[in-house]
């Protein structure tokens, strides 16, 4: 017989080769800085990596699409987990796809520690990852890691290690908790029964009760006929009163016909500014003929604001904001050819003048952090029921106030 040779693990070759000045080549040499990929990590870290970053139902899945273990319900999760530990000592279909699926579902674990670098470094990113819960993703990110020392990778195994022995305590003391919580659910059971017994003595009282009301329900038909005797009048009484409603009917009709004889009046006005803006804009034309240069100074010269959106007489309605900004922004409507009227929302203001400033209004702006939300809700009904355009903003600064002017320009511009 031949002589039986004494094996050596691959973690204790790798390490005497190492020390002697050798290197280990793999068939395709990976690039400079990039992470070893699962059959490329020598040692007993194979069966860690796949019982802590992934579950049974996550192998099964992986089972399933490679066909690796073709009917897998017929195997146990510790079969499945072994086989999958012996697929892992070379490249394979099921090795690729097992590295696919942790890189996907730790990306942003590896992303973190891609940058780090020396045992310091490594170390106090493992830690920090023990202490807040999420020892699967750093352990991926790590004993994958193109920078990874021996020293480093012997301190993280170890943890994983001893993580599983106390699991394993944890779980004999569940064995203990079952005991003592079977010896619970009798007397739980015996509590039961005296309460069932005395549910049904109070069923016993609720019966009787119940007989009783019956009896007083027979009693009280007579008062139901009685107060649909009343019901009759006061339906008499409200016919009468209907001649008066139509009077109030009638009255706030006209109201309503005078409210859109003004709303008629400012259309017109706001037609003839939009008229007048376009014959500028049509007086304007023959300046395009005039050499760029020429034509940007003689711009310069006439508004030294050019980028500015003319208002054209328009009144801005401002709802809310801060009191110490509301002046800055009626100087810069101002700036454009507008008008600003301002409304604090209702905290000093009376809010029944609201409807009336929302009908003087071209466009009505309202920053939504610093205005209440029934007047947030009031404004846009009035908007809505009058026609006018409003827009949120998303701040009370004057910079977000002076974008949605240029962006109401711009859109007017476009229509």
């Amino acid at each position: 017989m031949s002589e039986r040779r004494q094996l050596v693990s691959l973690s204790v070759l790798k390490s005497a080769m190492a020390s002697e000045g050798f290197e280990l080549a793999p068939a395709a040499r990976r690039e400079a800085g990039a992470r070893r990929r699962i059959w490329e990590i020598i040692g007993a870290s194979h069966c860690s990596i796949i019982g802590t970053c992934l579950t049974i139902a996550e192998l099964r899945k992986i089972a399933r699409r490679t066909g690796f273990l073709g009917d897998e319900a017929r195997y146990g999760d510790y079969q499945i987990h072994g086989l999958f530990v012996e697929k892992m000592h070379d490249e394979n279909v099921v090795a690729r796809a097992v590295q696919k699926h942790l890189d996907t579902k730790y990306e942003g674990a590896i992303r973190k520690a891609k940058a780090l670098g020396g045992d310091d470094a490594l170390l106090a990113y493992w830690e920090t990852a023990v202490d807040n819960g999420f020892v699967p993703g750093a352990y991926w990110a790590l004993i994958g890691h193109p920078r990874l020392t021996s020293s480093v990778e012997t301190r993280i195994f170890g943890d994983i290690h001893m993580m599983s022995h106390i699991s394993g305590a944890a779980h004999r003391g569940d064995a203990r908790e079952v005991v003592e919580a079977r010896r619970e659910k009798a007397e739980i059971a015996r509590r039961l029964a005296n309460v069932i017994g005395e549910r049904n003595d109070e069923l016993a009282r609720l019966r009787a009760e119940i007989g009783r009301m019956s009896v007083e329900l027979r009693e009280g038909r007579a008062l139901s006929a009685e107060c649909e005797s009343l019901r009759r009048e006061v339906d008499a009484l409200r016919a009468e009163e209907r001649s008066d409603e139509t009077l109030r009917e009638l009255a706030a009709i006209r109201l309503a016909h005078a409210d859109l004889r003004e709303d008629h009046v400012r259309l017109e006005r706001r037609l003839e500014r939009l008229t007048a803006k376009e014959a500028r804009s049509v007086a304007a034309e023959p300046a395009r003929s005039v050499p760029p240069t020429v034509a940007s100074e003689i711009a310069v010269e006439a508004e030294p604001r050019e980028c500015e959106t003319d208002l054209c007489g328009r009144c801005i309605l401002y709802v809310g904001g801060r009191p110490r900004t509301v002046c800055r922004l009626q100087r810069l409507v101002e700036r454009r050819n507008g008008s600003l009227i301002h409304h604090d929302g209702g905290m000093e203001d009376n809010r029944a003048m609201l409807g009336e400033l929302v009908r003087r209004a071209d466009a009505v702006f309202f920053p939504v952090d610093c205005v209440s939300h029934r007047a947030v809700g009031a404004v846009k009904s009035l908007c809505e029921s009058h026609g006018i355009p409003y827009c949120p903003l998303r701040s009370a600064s004057a910079s977000a106030f002076e974008r949605a002017i240029e962006t109401l320009g711009a859109r007017e511009e476009q229509a």
